[in-house]
């Protein structure tokens, strides 16, 4: 038996998998350990999505060295389809390279380190596994919300991506594996349920017959769980369908949030980026989902300085975001990476400091929005389900995933708790609890 410890990098997806990870170990009788200390193994579950990820594992692999680490470490996670068998020499504690296609070899490969052995090196692709049946131990989540991941892989190559290189090709979990997840997450007390796939408005999977696609998916999740709220991500302007939104209309433990990344405002670049849409294609999405639900937050992305980005593609991304009105903006910085079609195909061409300057005008036109949105909802009564208490002060989010905090009255973390909204900023809305 060996005591192990496992560092979680990058998505929510990965956080997933570490779950995973720790139940098929705990089964083997391996004992998980949340800290560093006093551990024979540690498993750096890494991200492959942008160059500091793959920095990060680097950095920190440099450090256990300098700290003298004496243990086993595994790299594992997306970006370990993408390193060599030079580490083992390189680092000579690494023992184990491991894909995310490949954890159920990892009792196996727990025994070999017993053993005394090295360089064992597992990577599969496209074996369709999805660890359906295994049930997450949950050690590692928050404690309000857990997620599922209902599919892995992705198809749609974007031209940027790495994601199909190293987590391999679409598949999907069958639905009563996904339903049974779920009510285990409800048993354990969670008040919030995410499920997550990289493209997950494409999921589609036959059950007695029957073909169910998302929709038909998020509704299920939502009459198995009635007590819990339900959000998911990612969607695609593509894929996003009115058949999810009328199911996310329906039913009220849905929550009003939808994660719709766009990446850019200008068309030229969106065929260059193999997005598969139009700005117009988007505006339809957005304009779709508000019918259904018109308060809904949309939270999108952008990325700043893909390959021949000028300034004027660029003001067209500003003039998409101030006629779509996101309530977030996650905004990258353009990262190339080896393996993709751009790597092989363009050049990475804007400076870096240009890409900076243009994330720094996005992050003030966000800034801006979530303060107009924060301010509009001064006077309503939110249901807020608190994330953490610090100095007594309640923070948390509503059933449209915007932040509020609100001084403590006794409440509990995972409470769910009305806050009448006082005021608010770009960071957050302040309250006092009803």
């Amino acid at each position: 038996m060996l005591k192990y410890t496992i560092e979680t990098y990058g998505c929510r997806m990965n956080i997933c998998d570490s779950e995973v990870v720790i139940s098929l170990l705990k089964a083997d009788g391996h004992q998980y350990a949340p800290t560093i200390d006093e551990v024979d193994v540690v498993i750096l579950n890494s991200c492959s999505v942008r160059e500091d990820g793959h920095d990060k594992i680097f950095e920190r692999l440099n450090l256990l060295d300098e700290q003298g680490f004496k243990g086993k470490i595994i790299v594992a996670g997306c970006f370990a389809t993408m390193i060599s068998a030079d580490v083992f020499t390189q680092y000579s504690q690494v023992a184990a390279i491991v894909n995310p296609n490949s954890y159920r070899s990892l009792p196996r490969i727990f025994h070999a380190i017993e053993q005394g052995k090295h360089g064992i090196y597992e990577v599969q692709m496209d074996n369709k596994e999805i660890y359906a049946g295994i049930v997450p131990t949950r050690l590692i989540e928050d404690t309000t919300t857990a997620a599922i991941t209902v599919m892995k892989g992705c198809d749609q190559f974007c031209t940027y991506c790495i994601e199909p290189f190293t987590r391999g090709r679409e598949t999907c979990k069958p639905m009563a594996a996904i339903i049974e997840e779920a009510k285990d997450i409800a048993r354990h007390g969670f008040k919030e349920i995410t499920l997550v796939g990289h493209i997950i408005d494409k999921y589609s999977a036959s059950e007695n017959g029957e073909i169910y696609d998302f929709a038909d998916l998020l509704e299920k999740v939502a009459e198995a769980c009635p007590n819990q709220r339900i959000k998911f991500l990612s969607s695609h302007p593509l894929h996003f369908s009115a058949k999810t939104a009328e199911v996310m209309r329906k039913h009220s433990n849905i929550m009003a949030v939808v994660h719709l990344p766009v990446q850019s405002g200008c068309d030229r670049i969106l065929k260059l980026m193999h997005r598969g849409y139009t700005t117009d294609d988007y505006r339809r999405s957005v304009e779709q989902v508000r019918q259904a639900i018109p308060d809904i937050s949309i939270i999108t992305d952008v990325m700043t300085g893909f390959c021949t980005e000028s300034e004027q593609d660029f003001d067209q991304t500003l003039q998409l975001i101030h006629d779509t009105e996101p309530y977030d903006i996650n905004i990258f910085c353009f990262s190339m990476r080896k393996h993709t079609r751009a790597y092989d195909t363009l050049s990475d061409d804007v400076p870096a400091a240009e890409k900076m300057r243009r994330k720094t005008r996005v992050m003030d036109l966000r800034k801006a929005m979530r303060e107009k949105y924060h301010r509009s909802d001064i006077g309503r009564q939110l249901s807020v389900l608190v994330e953490r208490i610090e100095d007594g002060v309640c923070f948390g989010r509503d059933d449209r995933h915007r932040s509020v905090m609100f001084p403590d009255t006794g409440n509990m973390i995972n409470d769910l708790v009305k806050v009448e909204i006082i005021t608010g900023d770009a960071q957050n809305m302040e309250g006092r609890a009803v």
